[in-house]
């Protein structure tokens, strides 16, 4: 007979439901985020700002979640999936709305630290979800990410062109009501019987949690790809041709790399859940070595190719990995991981700003190739590691 009405198929059907429905919301919820970063520099005096405000206010959705990702956690599993996703979702409108109402540095400050808070639930109950079936978590996690991808694509073209109809300020309004009419699918997610089983009681969550392994090397991935890389891309093209052109080819590398994760990041779920996610993770660290190794050579565009490959397929093998060998709940190992990645991209850019005065961004890129491949290897000697289920 049929186990299709069995518990496990039910419970299975729903998690799957859940890891699609909060995936939607998550990427319709990030067309206000993606599209200030394109808006806000050039327009800071819509919004009353200054530069250096400019500065801060794209920094900060990403300071305060790194402070707060274990409190976010220990919410969830005190308030439910559903429901965490249900108000993290409803923020995040109120966020966007603040972009198209408010002005000056401060209120705008306060509607991106609200965002910051928005994304922390959100990203945690994607992944949670995903991790809810520990066999495929790869393709799960890497589906999440393609969905993830199309709010911001969607902000990034029709987004821009709509600002150039209505306006810097009132394009927020609009993409507002986008994501609000989204909000009421986080009300079809599972109920709370189905977030999975809970974690053992914590300690009380620490700003900087005390990183494993995992954390240390996707600290490190953030400091070089999201950081270092981010900043000096256009740097190392500009050696080559113009200012112009440079700030051309650099902007469609980062581009691409959106599209590049839509394809790679479920791709390389499924060859974990096929294989191991043991695997695939040796082969994303090794393009990560390459890929700094050639564009601390000045090979632009292999280097390139290689990071952005790597980084789409280590953003699902991550999370994958935590939740494969997490011994019981995963929503706060979850968060210690993004915790610690948030903290290396930010910390990435700031370090970039001072060793540029004494070092040059090629050779900044093969010290990074080093030290990710000393702690690779480290990571690789621990027990955890070397016990990994087939």
């Amino acid at each position: 007979m049929s186990d299709v009405n069995t518990p496990e198929a039910e419970r299975g059907d729903k998690s799957w439901r859940g890891l699609l429905l909060s995936s939607w919301v998550l990427s319709l919820c990030l067309f206000g985020d993606a599209l200030i970063y394109i808006v806000l520099p050039v327009n800071t005096e819509q919004f009353g700002v200054s530069l250096v405000w400019v500065g801060i206010l794209l920094s900060a959705n990403r300071i305060i979640r790194t402070f707060t990702y274990g409190w976010v956690a220990r919410l969830g599993e005190w308030f439910g999936l559903k429901n965490l996703c249900i108000l993290s979702s409803i923020t995040a409108v109120l966020s966007t709305l603040g972009y198209g109402f408010l002005e000056g540095g401060w209120p705008l400050l306060a509607a991106r630290i609200l965002w910051g808070l928005s994304y922390a639930g959100l990203l945690l109950v994607t992944l949670a979800y995903a991790a809810q079936d520990r066999a495929r978590t790869g393709t799960r996690v890497g589906i999440s990410r393609a969905v993830e991808q199309v709010g911001p694509l969607l902000a990034m073209t029709a987004g821009t062109w709509l600002a150039g109809i209505v306006g810097a300020k009132d394009v927020f309004l609009y993409l507002a009501l986008g994501s609000a009419i989204i909000v009421p699918l986080s009300l079809f997610l599972p109920a709370r019987e189905h977030d999975g089983p809970p974690a053992a009681p914590a300690a009380r969550p620490s700003m900087f949690p005390k990183p494993d392994r995992f954390d240390l090397l996707i600290f490190w991935m953030g400091v070089g790809i999201d950081g270092v890389f981010t900043l000096t891309i256009t740097i190392i093209l500009a050696q080559q041709m113009s200012v112009e052109w440079a700030m051309l080819g650099g902007g469609m590398i980062l581009s691409v790399r959106r599209i590049a994760e839509m394809v790679v990041a479920p791709l390389s779920g499924a060859i974990a859940d096929r294989f191991g996610v043991r695997r695939p993770l040796i082969v994303c660290s090794l393009l990560v070595i390459t890929g700094f190794l050639l564009l601390g050579g000045s090979w632009l565009v292999a280097g390139s190719i290689a990071i952005v490959l790597a980084r789409g397929g280590l953003g699902t093998l991550f999370p994958a990995a935590v939740a494969h060998f997490a011994p019981e709940g995963v929503l706060q190992p979850l968060a210690r991981n993004q915790t610690w990645r948030d903290i290396g991209a930010a910390a990435g850019p700031i370090a970039t700003g001072f060793l540029l005065e004494f070092y040059s961004p090629q050779g900044m890129l093969l010290a990074l190739a080093a030290i990710y491949a000393v702690f690779f290897i480290w990571l690789m000697m621990s027990p955890i590691w070397r016990g990994e289920r087939p």
